[in-house]
């Protein structure tokens, strides 16, 4: 028998006993997983609250009473509308987005808005006064993937601030200001309600919301400068929920042990590990031969909770921290080498840390604009009412301090007193390149800008590319983040 026949012989030999064999190695593998970490400090600590004190049950009515305009209704007349750019709104969701945003306006729109959706916020304002807001528990994933009520608070928080912009339009600035108090507090207890991290986002952008329709307001306020402190005070009550912060984050780690647990039962397939979630168990959920072997072999389920509960703690800790002291995210899992983790013994797990751990960059930095964004407009409402008191605006902020503010609010991005700048008319945050430019980011700063480079590059600046550099403006992404003084 010749060398090559003997070697296909043995081969054939070994090959029934392959599959025995990687099952015995995936075991192995499988057995050098480590203990179950300590993680009793990531659990969120929920109150036993009845429903008639918690102010979800109204909520939840309030947006099955919601009856926002549809995107398939098409405008009964565009005879009311005063569009400041852009061709204008082609259906009625669109035109409620743009009065919303202060782009244009339709007197008996949103009268007809409002009045269909009053009972909506009778309850919403119900719920507002109840003691205690807490929303549903995070068990699992999918928990957090089935909140539609928590996007219609967004649509809440528009009928708000229209409701505001038409105060304001009648001259009642009282009502107007009430309203952007109301959305602040409402962002304020949204990011406080025990939700997952998508929730506290919603609330962030919420309190947002409150913070510049106090500003659009404000310039053509009559209000005496007794009211305005009194709001620049009040402002002051809702800055961002540190401990709904941090229990986001915990919500966001039971979410993913979960579906780590989940992968090694068998429960979760492929198909559903992609949508991070989906129907678990029966048969072809996650019970194929070759899915089996594979996570047998390539997940430790327990040192990869450990990962993520490090992770969570990391995200955790930048919750308190200015933006230029945030600790950065794990390289481990920021930065997956494929080849490296192919011979980790744990490569579906890493795998996993990386889809699953949200970036902490992103969510902190909305946590430092909306600080921002309420900073500057306390500073705003206080810079006004010394205006009306002085007859001229402050030379420096320090001016302000204790009549108007009992201090100077700090810029979240570096931890110092927010700026200003008398002469540019602008109170501004140095943002996220940490740099104070005077006050440099303004949209005219920003047009000037796109103007120069053009005409250094010889071409013809024209009026349509006035209009794209307009469209294009993004205040948080010029070198200072700029609040221009209006009044």
């Amino acid at each position: 028998m010749t060398r090559r026949k003997k070697t296909v012989l043995i081969l054939l030999s070994i090959f029934p006993g392959l599959p025995l064999l990687l099952i015995v190695a995936a075991l192995a593998i499988r057995g050098c997983d480590e203990p179950p970490p300590a993680d009793e400090d990531l659990k969120v600590q929920r109150l036993e609250i009845p429903n008639d004190q918690n102010a979800l049950t109204l909520f939840l009515q309030a947006v099955e009473k919601l009856d926002i305009p549809k995107r398939d209704t098409p405008l009964a007349s565009q005879a009311n509308q005063q569009t400041k750019e852009g061709e204008g709104p082609q259906n009625e969701r669109e035109l409620f987005s743009e009065i919303a945003d202060g782009k244009c306006w339709d007197g008996p729109f949103v009268e007809r808005v409002l009045k269909a959706n009053a009972d909506a916020l009778a309850l919403w304002e119900k719920g507002m006064a109840a003691p205690h807001f807490q929303t549903f528990e995070v068990k699992a994933w999918a928990d957090q993937l089935q909140i539609p009520h928590v996007y219609a608070y967004l649509s809440i928080a528009n009928l708000l601030r229209v409701r505001a912009l038409a105060a304001a339009r009648r001259g009642d600035y009282e009502a107007a200001l009430a309203d952007g108090l109301k959305l602040a507090r409402f962002g304020h207890r949204i990011e406080g309600d025990k939700g997952c991290l998508i929730e506290y986002l919603v609330g962030v952008t919420v309190k947002i919301l409150g913070a510049s329709c106090m500003r659009d307001v404000l310039a053509e306020s009559d209000l005496p400068p007794a009211r305005l402190r009194h709001y620049a005070s009040e402002l002051a009550k809702y800055p961002p929920d540190a401990q709904g912060f941090a229990d986001a984050f915990r919500n966001e780690y039971i979410g993913q042990i979960e579906i780590v647990g989940g992968i090694a039962r068998g429960e979760y397939s492929p198909a559903t590990l992609s949508q991070f979630g989906g129907s678990s168990g029966g048969a072809g959920s996650g019970q194929g031969p070759l899915w089996a072997a594979f996570r047998a072999a390539c997940l430790k389920p327990q040192a990869t909770r450990r990962n993520l509960a490090e992770a969570a703690r990391l995200q955790i800790g930048n919750v308190p921290r200015h933006f230029k002291d945030l600790a950065p995210d794990d390289p481990t899992i920021r930065h997956f080498r494929w080849g490296r983790e192919v011979f980790s013994g744990n490569f579906l797990g890493r795998a996993l840390c990386k889809m699953l751990v949200p970036a902490a960059y992103g969510a902190v930095q909305q946590k430092c604009r909306e600080d921002v964004e309420t900073a500057a407009t306390r500073i705003l409402l206080a810079i006004k009412a010394y205006k009306l008191d002085k007859g001229t605006l402050p030379a420096a902020l320090a001016e302000l301090v204790p009549e108007y503010l009992d201090s100077v609010p700090l810029d979240d991005y570096d931890g110092q007193p927010m700026r200003y700048n008398a002469v540019r008319n602008v109170v501004y945050s140095v943002g996220k390149n940490l740099k104070d430019d005077g006050g440099s980011g303004t949209r005219a700063d920003h047009v000037a800008a796109k103007r120069k480079e053009a005409e250094a590059a010889g071409q013809e600046w024209t009026d349509e590319d006035l209009k794209d550099a307009e469209q294009e403006f993004y205040e948080w992404d010029q070198p200072d983040v700029c609040f221009e003084i209006k009044f």
